[in-house]
């Protein structure tokens, strides 16, 4: 064979080789993330003869220190790597950090050289990975927690919801009982929150001897909430707080006629059911109970023509809109 086949055979022969020895299962691959190629070229030279084989990703967003090693466990199963190395620039030099993906694990080392690396600089801190990286190997079994269970985020919780509802109104002015809608605008409506509320009804006809007129309440309130997840998607909230009863009465009697406002400050409590339905929808039950601080009694020539009863009750369905 004359010599110039002979050392084509032989190139063959050693590429053959070569790809052989890299697909060798006992093969392991370190991600690096730095923009110093010095470094990563060290480190390539100081991990190869252990058959580890290192893919750069370059720089990337350092995370903060309690996001550090959740950062480093998905880059290493991004590249299907077993560990992952930083090299990140510090106040007064630099920060190598090791993480190993079996044992789910770093190790963190101070460098007290800054960015980028001179060439004996790259050659130590590639030496040190190699120690970090050896030392969280022989971390004993008894000692290694396995990486958490990766937990589907579910929706974040709303800020801002909205409803309507319809319902019964007891112990309404000039009423024992009358239909009424009601609205309300909550912040954090399934944790700790605020809403503010509002009733309202057609106004009562008012008949008596001398008096013929009408009586119409319009409240509004704000109310502190606290919602309690009963299941994933039932939510029991009570309620407390203030309303403000406007109550208007206009009329006419033998001497002419009235036109009254009045503002009658309340305590309310309440509760409210509902179920979170999908596209942000909520439906539900409401109830809550007004005690008003101050007995509204109307009084004309001597004749008692409404009073308002003091405590009332609110209840119906809502439909509601979360943000």
């Amino acid at each position: 064979m004359v010599p110039s086949v002979r050392v084509l055979v032989r190139i063959i022969a050693l590429l053959v080789l070569s790809r052989v020895a890299y697909a060798q299962p006992g093969e392991q691959i370190v991600v690096v993330i730095s923009a110093d190629a010095a470094f990563t070229s060290a480190l390539d030279d100081a991990l190869s003869p252990g058959g580890m084989d290192v893919i750069s990703l370059g720089a990337l967003a350092t995370p903060s220190s309690t996001e550090l090693t959740g950062r480093s466990r998905e880059l290493a199963d991004q590249q299907r790597a077993n560990a992952t190395v930083w090299l990140m620039p510090a106040l007064a030099g630099a920060t190598l950090v090791a993480y190993d993906r079996t044992v789910d694990r770093l190790l963190v080392r101070e460098l007290p050289y800054g960015l980028p690396l001179a060439a004996p600089q790259a050659a130590e801190a590639a030496r040190m990975i190699r120690t970090m990286l050896r030392a969280l190997r022989l971390t004993n079994d008894s000692d290694v927690t396995p990486p958490p269970p990766i937990v589907p985020a579910g929706p974040p919780p709303p800020w801002l919801a909205a409803s309507v509802g319809i319902g019964a109104w007891f112990a309404a002015p000039g009423n024992d009982s009358a239909l009424a809608a009601s609205f309300a605008i909550a912040y954090r409506p399934h944790g700790l929150g605020v809403a503010l509320t509002g009733v309202l009804s057609p106004a009562a006809d008012l008949m008596n001897v001398t008096f013929e007129g009408q009586v119409r309440d319009i409240v509004l309130g704000a109310e502190a909430r606290k919602a309690l997840q009963f299941a994933p998607d039932v939510y029991v909230t009570p309620a407390a707080g203030m309303t403000l009863h406007v109550i208007r009465l206009t009329g006419a009697y033998s001497g002419g006629e009235i036109a009254s406002n009045r503002f009658d400050p309340a305590l309310r409590v309440g509760v409210t059911a509902g179920y979170a339905l999908p596209r942000g929808l909520d439906v539900g039950l409401t109830v809550s109970a007004d005690c008003l601080l101050r007995r509204q009694k109307y009084v004309l020539a001597s004749e008692e023509i409404l009073v308002v009863p003091r405590l009332q009750i609110v209840t119906g369905l809502f439909v509601g809109l979360r943000l």
